[in-house]
């Protein structure tokens, strides 16, 4: 048994009052899955020992001030005005954050999430929200209950650990270390479980979103974490320019049924290889740059495979790596201040094409040779379905490390074709290099080997091409290779040292097609954006089914072939040889056009305007999965 009187000394007095509060989170999580059982079909235990992670951060949020007046090295914590004022802050700072999480038990029937900071700036905007407020307590009088039972456990508790006993600080030197010593100990302790734990980047709602393929987000999450983590994300503002979202939907629909014909007779396809090259724009290559060429000349292997291959005219949705994967692998552009991956709306409940393709049996898996952790890529995956990820921690030889980014991209290939060798058929696997980025290091065997170029930045794209060629020298031996279809591309542009940046080509980045038994070979103007990469690989490969996706299969020429992009307060449109602007007010003009002609039809008017409607008001309104 505990001495009574150890209680109420400061230190335990608070981690007394700490864990019961931690208990109270477990409880609230399961009456929230009480509520809501049935939108969590398969929650397990799993899902609550996840959740411990999220309830033990947001704990030390909401009671940072109640640690820190405890802590405090002084006599008058001890007298009986400071703890009745410390133990009223206790109750108020942790009623309030329990009160939200009751809310949402009723709430997220209705918007399928947990609450973020956008919630308050909602609940502001309704003009009648006192009357709202009394018909919701009347119908969920329930939870009135539990909460007035929650404030009374947590008034009971701060009672009956009111300190009243204050050791001698300054007494002796070993007392002072000692007590001293624990407090910054557990300031340290503080600091790390307000991080959630020490990982390069603190855990957000997206971690959350990782575990258990994002099937149990809400359950795992607390609302105050929501909330907190969400403060200054940039929230979309609903959208009407359409009076109905289904009129936008005429226009663009992000719901997409492939039909799984393939009624281009493509070759036997049973795997999928994407490599995304960091920031190597087209312009750095004499097969697909534009004249005059200034940039081209170091990518003579990359030139040779597309000249073998359907090339399409490139284009990337973002200046970012951040935003680069959710756009290729998720098929969903950042048009919002906040990457996708890193916005409240990544916990939203939606049908990626990874997915699709996951439930079909295709094994998925993730190449980068950065650090764990790098941009959340790790996070990304899970949230995207991708079975495995392959970081610097899974790359078994540690020396090859470059000392700043990683494993250089040749090592790395090489490591990758042995990974693929042990895979069986029907597999979609991503390859992100990482060398062709500042500080733009080649490793020492190859540097005089290689093109120097005017800047660094071409000597690297000339070394990461020499690695690619190595790559597809080991695999083209592999009993998979005659049967995959190769995607390259690269996730942004990167033109850092040029003399003269042309800002017309700021987005352009291959878009190549290449299958070593594929007879057709092309080099062709039809806009490809990287949010089409994946619903033209499940049309070339022939899979039926529903899935979500932002950007369109590029053989079906039905559909409208446009880029997006968002810059500042518009988002930029590619399309019928024309650069459209939308602005956030709905405005819409054309800045620039390849035959000069700079009016708008109504179908682009139109286009556009429905695009941002969907994308938004989906986004907001979480509507992008398949019913």
């Amino acid at each position: 048994m505990l001495n009574k009187r150890f209680l109420h000394k400061p230190v335990p007095s608070l981690l007394l009052r700490l864990l019961a509060v931690m208990v109270l989170y477990s409880l609230l999580r399961v009456v929230f899955y009480a509520y809501n059982a049935s939108e969590f079909p398969q929650a397990s235990a799993m899902s609550y020992l996840y959740g411990l992670r999220f309830d033990t951060t947001a704990m030390l949020y909401t009671n940072l001030l109640i640690i820190l007046l405890s802590i405090w090295p002084a006599k008058f914590v001890a007298k009986k005005w400071y703890g009745i004022l410390v133990a009223v802050l206790f109750v108020l700072c942790n009623a309030i954050p329990f009160a939200l999480n009751l809310v949402d038990v009723g709430y997220f029937p209705f918007v399928r999430s947990r609450s973020t900071f956008s919630l308050f700036g909602f609940v502001s905007e309704i003009p009648n929200i006192g009357n709202l407020m009394s018909v919701f307590a009347l119908e969920y009088w329930h939870l009135l209950l539990i909460f007035v039972a929650v404030v009374v456990a947590l008034s009971f508790v701060a009672k009956y650990t009111m300190v009243d006993d204050v050791p001698d600080f300054y007494s002796s030197v070993g007392n002072g270390i000692l007590h001293i010593g624990t407090r910054l100990v557990l300031v340290g302790l503080v600091v790390v479980g307000i991080r959630g734990g020490f990982q390069l980047k603190p855990i957000s709602n997206s971690t959350a979103a990782a575990y258990e393929n994002g099937n149990n987000t809400a359950l795992i999450l607390n609302t105050p974490f929501s909330i907190i983590r969400s403060v200054g994300m940039s929230e979309l503002d609903e959208k009407s320019f359409f009076e109905t979202d289904e009129q936008a939907l005429e226009y663009f629909n992000p719901h997409k049924s492939s039909h799984g014909l393939n009624a281009a007779n493509f070759p036997l396809t049973d795997n999928v290889v994407i490599i995304i090259l960091e920031g190597i724009s087209s312009e750095y290559s004499d097969y697909l740059s534009s004249s005059p060429k200034k940039l081209a000349g170091y990518t003579p292997f990359i030139d040779s495979l597309a000249r073998n291959s359907m090339v399409f005219k490139g284009y990337a949705n973002g200046l970012q790596s951040i935003v680069a994967l959710s756009s290729v692998l998720g098929s969903v552009p950042s048009l919002s201040e906040t990457p996708f991956s890193k916005s409240r709306y990544v916990m939203n409940t939606i049908d990626y094409p990874t997915k699709f393709l996951a439930g079909r049996g295709y094994k998925t898996a993730f190449f980068h040779g950065a650090d764990n952790g790098t941009m959340g890529f790790d996070n990304l995956c899970k949230i995207l379905n991708v079975n495995d990820y392959y970081g610097f921690d899974e790359y078994p030889d540690k020396s090859d490390y470059d000392g700043t980014w990683g494993i250089p991209d040749y090592q790395y290939l090489q490591y990758v074709a042995d990974v693929l060798d042990t895979y069986d058929n029907r597999f979609v696997a991503t390859v992100f290099t990482i060398t062709s980025h500042h500080p733009f290091i080649v490793p020492s065997d190859y540097d005089a080997k290689l093109p120097k170029g005017d800047f660094p930045m071409q000597h690297t794209v000339a070394y990461t091409d020499m690695a690619l060629q190595k790559f597809f020298d080991k695999i083209s031996k592999s009993k998979w290779y005659d049967r995959t279809l190769f995607v390259i591309t690269a996730d942004h542009t990167n033109f850092t040292g040029a003399d003269e940046i042309d800002y017309n080509k700021l987005y352009d980045v291959p878009m190549i097609l290449y299958h070593p038994k594929a007879d057709t070979a092309f080099l062709s103007d039809r806009v490809m954006q990287q949010i089409d990469i994946m619903p033209s690989i499940i049309s070339y490969i022939g899979e039926k089914g529903d899935f979500t996706a932002f950007g369109t299969d590029v053989f079906d020429t039905l559909q409208p072939h446009f880029a997006v992009s968002k810059r500042d307060d518009y988002c930029t449109f590619v399309m019928n040889g024309k650069k459209i602007r939308i602005y956030y007010n709905g405005e819409v003009s054309v800045v620039n056009s390849n035959d000069g002609n700079l009016e708008l039809s109504d179908y682009e008017y139109n286009f556009v305007r429905a695009y941002i409607q969907c994308y938004n008001n989906g986004m907001r309104n979480n509507t992008l999965h398949v019913e």
